[in-house]
């Protein structure tokens, strides 16, 4: 269960992803770790709450591009999105189980490592 105070504060969290760098989800199951979720339920809420985002952004690029699309191209577009669907769910998944075996201190570590390189480059 997630409070109201604690959805609002971890979407607070996902503005840091504005900035270069910053993972949005990243920093969306860190600021809810931080908030006193666990890993499991950050992770949820992260994915959950990037479906509208990425439904959104679907929607706009689809209002934009509109012109240039045209029947003979839908049958690519159905399944290329079917794949990417399938795929991300995949994804998901396998993600949320690695989350809940090593949590995120790896991962921390090796972007602190990778900044660091990126840095002195």
């Amino acid at each position: 269960r997630i409070s109201y105070k604690q959805a609002i504060a971890v979407g607070l969290f996902q503005c840091l992803a504005l900035w270069p760098g910053f993972s949005r989800s990243g920093s969306t199951i860190s600021g809810g770790v931080i908030l006193g979720l666990n890993h499991r339920a950050a992770a949820d809420f992260t994915f959950i709450m990037a479906m509208p985002i990425m439904m959104g952004a679907s929607f706009l690029s689809l209002v934009k591009h509109w012109d240039s699309l045209s029947s003979d191209l839908m049958p690519f577009f159905i399944v290329g999105f079917i794949c990417a669907f399938v795929v991300a769910l995949f994804v998901v998944r396998f993600f949320l189980r690695l989350i809940n075996k090593i949590k995120l201190v790896p991962f921390a570590i090796y972007r602190i490592i990778l900044g660091v390189i990126l840095l002195l480059i």
